[in-house]
């Protein structure tokens, strides 16, 4: 077996259970990483039709993949470390999700109404017509002018392979297949019952559009440009929209999000409370320090020793500063990726992406934050257990009250499974990170009772007394619960990292810019001990 070198373990001196998990794992093999993932869209394109027989075979075999992975690897790099949890539980809950819950090959739902490849021009149908371009009103070879993506829906409900998601003509060559050349057979333009492109028709589709369409079905966790797209998600760049323009902003976040991580890696090296066991503390942990030995030992010496400065630095400034420097590592990975897969790897177009969080502004209340300020990346797959039991197996109205606290109930619970894996795949725990997510819906509960007592003295939730007496709980319970989020991670060795590869800011210091280890070091190729005897492992 694999195992990490002493210079992958050494940095984590002060944080044994990360040096227990990696001197006990091996580093992550990728290739093994992505088998469950292959079996999956495999087991999709050869049978997308929902069977138990299908399931039987297929769904024992990745989850067993999936725990494999769990149990074998981890990384010297915290955040890889806790991917591989992280991966390992959204992977086999995706898998369930697209097996059990949903029916890839009949639900309404499943459906890719916008194409992911804003490149794709002209591309040739099964029928052996092609997409027109929104922005040009291209004609069809009958003549006729496609339509806008929210009119122009076949009577099949097959799109185009754009960007824009014109429909293609049918087989006779008209918009719907009817000599009027209506959208839907109809005067009125009124949208067909099941737009988008998806099983049956898909069928008859090459191999390679049946491909792509899997595969984007796999990767749109959250559902951009499909039926099923998560609401509440801002808009995606329009598909007339440049590839500079979409460049410039994601490289605007790149470049905004390593200043902040910059900033917070050199902050981490100053203060103590990072890297120091005896100092981490939450509602459900307490530290062996006197309240007077904490402020002593767990405060940069810039901070005063008194009880007042050291609540405020510790409750607001450190636990915003780690709150803003998480959603700057998502943020820039984010973008990141949205360049790389649409400029050197082109597979994907502008519209695909769109942004990661939503507007700050709506994190007036616990539920703003929740459903329209964070990021929802895994907001379906961690809802739809929810949904299938409630609505399917429970038979319950989407109205019913009960209905709707499994939902949320299930949603919290995922990500808490996801959240605890990851952490204990990087050092061996979870418990309290899963706990930060089971504690949300009591949140909730709080929050409902702020709403009656705002209802029962006539203030209106919109009003500025509302917005300041809701936005006052979500931050007095987001910040009361994080400490037992975060609880976890530093055992993990956050403190020990290094957010950037090069620092600006040490080298502004004097200190050494240059702050990874060499690459030989963190990524390798290997001959042995692998499956199939090769590999590159992290």
């Amino acid at each position: 077996m694999a195992l990490f070198p002493p210079s992958a373990i050494e940095p984590f001196a002060l944080f044994p259970a990360r040096q227990e998990i990696l001197s006990s794992r091996t580093p992550l093999l990728l290739h093994e990483a992505l088998l469950p993932v292959f079996l999956l869209i495999l087991t999709l394109l050869i049978s997308p039709y929902k069977s138990h027989t299908r399931n039987a075979v297929t769904l024992p075999v990745i989850l067993a993949l999936y725990t494999r992975l769990s149990y074998l690897y981890s990384s010297s790099h915290w955040g890889i470390a806790f991917c591989v949890g992280a991966y390992t539980y959204f992977g086999s809950l995706q898998a369930f999700n697209l097996l059990v819950v949903k029916d890839v090959g009949r639900d309404a739902d499943v459906r890719w109404v916008v194409d992911d490849t804003g490149f794709t021009r002209g591309v040739k149908h099964n029928n052996g017509h092609t997409n027109g371009d929104i922005a040009r009103r291209e004609k069809y070879t009958n003549g006729y002018t496609n339509v806008n993506v929210e009119k122009a829906v076949v009577s099949n409900g097959s799109t185009s392979p754009s960007a824009n998601g014109s429909a293609n003509g049918n087989a006779n060559g008209y918009s719907n297949g009817h000599a009027n050349g209506h959208t839907n057979g109809t005067a009125n333009g009124r949208v067909d019952a099941k737009p988008g492109l998806g099983y049956p028709e898909l069928s008859k589709y090459p191999l390679y559009q049946r491909i792509r369409f899997t595969v984007s079905l796999i990767a749109s966790s959250r559902g951009v440009g499909w039926k099923f797209q998560v609401r509440q998600i801002r808009p995606a760049p329009a598909p007339s929209s440049t590839l500079l323009a979409f460049m410039k902003t994601h490289f605007t976040h790149i470049l905004i999000t390593y200043v902040i991580l910059d900033h917070f890696g050199y902050h981490i090296s100053i203060d103590p409370y990072f890297t120091k066991s005896d100092c981490w503390k939450s509602p459900f942990h307490t530290s062996p320090l006197s309240p007077d030995d904490w402020r002593d030992q767990c405060l940069p010496s810039f901070v005063p020793r008194t009880s007042t400065a050291a609540f405020i630095y510790h409750h607001i400034f450190r636990k915003h500063l780690t709150l803003i420097s998480v959603y700057a590592i998502l943020t820039q990975l984010f973008s990141i990726a949205a360049i790389l897969f649409t400029v050197p790897i082109p597979i994907t177009g502008p519209s695909s992406w769109a942004p990661l969080f939503g507007p700050v502004s709506q994190a007036t209340s616990l539920r703003g934050f929740w459903t329209s300020c964070w990021h929802s990346i895994f907001k379906k797959g961690f809802s739809y257990p929810g949904e299938w039991l409630a609505f399917r197996v429970l038979g319950l109205d989407r109205r019913n009250v009960w209905a709707q606290v499994i939902v949320v109930l299930a949603a919290f619970i995922n990500s808490g499974g996801l959240h605890g894996l990851g952490c204990w795949t990087q050092n061996g725990r979870g418990i309290a990170a899963a706990g930060f997510f089971f504690l949300q819906p009591f949140g909730f509960l709080g929050e409902a009772a702020v709403f009656k007592l705002l209802k029962v003295a006539n203030v209106d939730r919109k009003s500025g007394l509302g917005t300041f007496l809701t936005t006052s709980w979500m931050m007095a319970w987001g910040l009361w619960s994080c400490d037992v989020f975060f609880y976890d991670f530093l055992h993990g060795g956050v403190g020990g990292s290094e957010p950037v590869a090069w620092s600006a800011w040490r080298w502004w210091v004097g200190e050494q810019a240059y702050r990874w280890a060499p690459p030989g070091e963190w990524m390798r190729w290997d001959s042995e001990g692998s499956l199939w005897g090769w590999g590159v492992r992290v």
